[in-house]
């Protein structure tokens, strides 16, 4: 399937054609956390198709850390 890569905060959108390698440069100029998703319809998991870049100064010593939120399920 043909996938896309949208990073609205910084302007990039790139398509990618089955079995290609792209790379895409931009440079960060803010630190922020930032979505990016796939811009072309692929299946009916399109809409899972998305994420986070974080944007940490130079030299932080921030470390990485994420929630995926509160399940009551895998507490028993």
């Amino acid at each position: 399937e043909i996938h896309g890569f949208g990073l609205v905060a910084f302007d990039k959108n790139v398509v990618i054609d089955p079995g290609e390698t792209k790379t895409l440069k931009f440079v960060a100029r803010k630190s922020g956390v930032y979505p990016y998703y796939c811009t072309n319809f692929c299946s009916a998991l399109h809409q899972e198709m998305s994420g986070y870049i974080r944007v940490s100064p130079k030299d932080s010593a921030i470390p990485l850390s994420y929630k995926l939120g509160d399940n009551p399920a895998a507490r028993k």
